[in-house]
């Protein structure tokens, strides 16, 4: 049997060649549209248009393929406008994309998916004769100069600076004999206002690179204040993060947006942002209670205006603020008449303070006999906790130049007193001081305690005048406020920067957002106030605010109730009995002999509170007043009669007890 075999027939040595060089050129086409693709993008984009529109008008119903494409497109550019998810604490992306960016990506996808259908529907691109040649080359036109415009506006350096930036790590910080031997910098990547990239250390923690911030910036040669070091949040502790400007990104600052900073379901608002972008919160409530705050700042730092925006805040969100301003009303000016209470001076806060803790005393014994209904659906009585809103509203008490209050006699007791039990009934202190030495608390001993309970909620320190004081302010942290330039290298201030140590927890510098017109939130809507129950357990401090308001408005001298200016004066005598003064309400004796007389039998002073809705302490100075005039009789430990039914005590006074 025959064998048959088949010859390849051989190549020439020509065409291979041929072969080789054309596919050398494609391979070099390919590597050009990948380095191009940045800048090139609008002429792809309008080709991949023109192509795609071709092919989808050949089947009868290519146009149906082109509205879906439309509309998925639609959506995924929303949805990459808003998305903003995290993976435990890790946030899935680092900043939201720009408005401008959003409305750009969102017209060239409706636009585009627009011309696309038509094409689709109707033949497809029909050079010569139809009108879409000329609408792709205006549809790449317009999207492409925005995009070129973009690409200037927000060039990164290129690949090669970032190395360099690592390679300057690698020869002076990590050297032998650099700052942090050993560490390596990961993930550098450009922003709009330098670089930013995260330092592992070798041995160590994040605070070791903290620490060494002023070396590092001596190895890198640049300017201390153009390098910012924080924690890694959600990281190793041996990782740091780096921010290296070419300009301060803070230096611009941001304008107050309005009330709506505040989210009334967190308790959090949005006060300020980070050099990074990323918004700064400051904490009015959380699910236990309110949170207390205290302020620093020297002269100039921002702290009256902070106080501002988060007044008008307060006022537009159903929160009762209760202002004493000892500077005469000279930083809070706008708030004299839109504020439920305001007093201008130091012995005008001490009858405030008074006033919160009859409050304070009235609300908790009210809360302690509440009736609630609990997460899992059942009837409680007790309530330990303060609900905004349920049934009474946050009291946010704000002190400016507080040291001038806490200087008088017996205020920093009060305050202490204040401080540690007025967050489960709804009352929120605010104290602002121009530093954080324990002699602006006052000077007995209760100031170191004051401080501490303070600056366990918020903690906002702007800039201030003495290092000795920095880790005062904020314990633990590795931040130096007082190092913070006044002035930023254009002259303009820089009123606002600081550090904020509340929801965030984040050791970088912030600016609050400034509120260019205050009386504009000062105006406009409806002054809070207090619940009935909580005006009616007040004294003259209080009830008479609108009085002497008016008086110091038309000039005349204004002038607080006696027990508040014996308290200040100084004699201890006069102080106790201002405090016991203090906590009877105007009309509690008539109130308290009323209800003895109606009731008429011996009755323990609890049940006189509850039925009258007193507090306690209350009570019992009224019975003790009522027994000098001769209008109560007490006829066992803590049993009262009046003297009209004397006769019927023997009988009761045990069911009474």
């Amino acid at each position: 049997m025959s064998k048959t075999s088949t010859v390849a027939k051989p190549t020439t040595p020509n065409a291979r060649k041929g072969r080789s060089q054309a596919s050398k050129r494609a391979r070099r086409l390919l590597k050009l549209a990948y380095r191009t693709r940045r800048g090139m993008a609008p002429l792809y984009a309008t080709s991949t248009l023109a192509i795609a529109g071709s092919a989808l008008a050949v089947p009868a119903d290519g146009w149906k393929t082109a509205v879906a494409a439309t509309l998925t497109g639609a959506a995924v550019t929303a949805a990459w406008g808003r998305w903003n998810a995290r993976v435990g604490k890790k946030r899935l992306r680092k900043r939201m994309p720009a408005r401008r960016d959003v409305i750009a990506a969102t017209s060239a996808v409706t636009t585009g998916g627009s011309l696309l259908t038509a094409m689709a529907a109707t033949g497809g691109l029909q050079p010569g004769h139809s009108p879409y040649p000329g609408l792709l080359l205006a549809w790449g036109l317009a999207h492409g100069v925005y995009w070129w415009r973009r690409g200037r506006r927000t060039a990164a350096p290129v690949v090669s600076d970032l190395g360099e930036q690592m390679q300057a790590w690698q020869d002076n910080v990590a050297s032998a004999d650099g700052s942090l031997p050993g560490s390596k910098l990961v993930d550098v990547v450009t922003t709009d206002y330098g670089w930013t990239g995260v330092i592992v250390l070798k041995k160590g923690n994040w605070r070791r690179a903290v620490s060494a911030l002023h070396d590092i910036a001596g190895d890198l040669d640049l300017p201390e204040e153009m390098i910012q070091i924080e924690k890694a949040m959600g990281k190793s502790a041996r990782r740091a993060i780096i921010a290296v400007f070419d300009h301060n990104p803070l230096a611009k600052g941001t304008d107050y947006p309005g009330p709506h900073i505040l989210n009334t379901t967190t308790g959090q608002a949005e006060v300020g942002i980070f050099y990074d972008g990323a918004p700064a919160h400051y904490a009015f409530w959380k699910p236990s209670g309110p949170v207390h705050s205290v302020i620093y700042g020297a002269t100039d730092g921002g702290k009256s205006r902070f106080l501002d925006m988060l007044l008008g805040t307060e006022r537009h969100n159903g929160i009762v603020s209760f202002v004493c301003d000892p500077q005469g009303g000279q930083s809070l000016p706008r708030w004299r008449e839109s504020v439920d209470w305001y007093e201008d001076t130091a012995l005008g806060g001490l009858a405030m303070l008074h006033e919160v803790r009859n409050i304070m005393y009235e609300r908790s014994a009210r809360y302690s006999m509440m009736e609630f209904t609990d997460h899992k659906g059942r009837q409680l009585r007790g309530r330990d906790h303060f609900v905004v809103g349920d049934p009474d509203p946050l009291i946010s008490v704000t002190v400016d130049e507080a040291h001038r209050v806490l200087a008088l006699q017996g205020a920093p007791a009060l305050v202490l007193e204040i401080v540690l039990m007025a967050r489960k009934c709804g009352i929120k202190l605010r104290l602002v001081f121009q530093g954080p030495k324990a002699n602006m608390y006052g000077s007995g001993p209760e100031s170191t305690d004051i401080r501490e309970q303070l600056q366990s909620g918020n903690t906002v320190m702007f800039r201030t005048a003495s290092s000795l004081t920095d880790s005062i302010g904020l314990p633990g942290w590795d931040v130096n406020p007082s190092q913070l330039p006044m002035y930023w290298p254009d002259k303009t201030s820089t009123a606002g920067l600081g550090y904020i140590k509340g929801p965030d927890n984040r050791q970088a510098q912030f600016r609050a957002h400034f509120d260019r017109d205050p009386a504009h939130w000062a105006l406009s809507g409806t002054t809070p106030t207090p619940e009935a129950s909580a005006q009616a357990c007040t004294g003259k401090a209080y009830t008479e605010r609108h009085k002497r308001l008016a008086a110091r408005l038309r000039g005349d001298a204004v002038v607080l109730p006696d027990t508040v200016t014996m308290a200040a004066a100084g004699d201890p005598i006069a102080a106790a009995t201002a405090a016991i003064e203090a906590e009877a309400p105007a009309g509690s004796d008539d109130k308290v002999a009323a209800f003895l007389l109606k009731w008429g039998r011996a009755v323990g002073r609890n049940t006189i509170a509850q039925e009258t809705g007193l507090t306690v302490s209350a009570v019992k100075n009224s019975l003790t007043r009522l027994k000098k005039t001769g209008r109560a009789i007490d006829v066992d430990r803590g049993v009262w009669t009046h003297p009209d039914h004397v006769d019927a005590a023997e009988t009761t006074t045990q069911a009474a007890a």
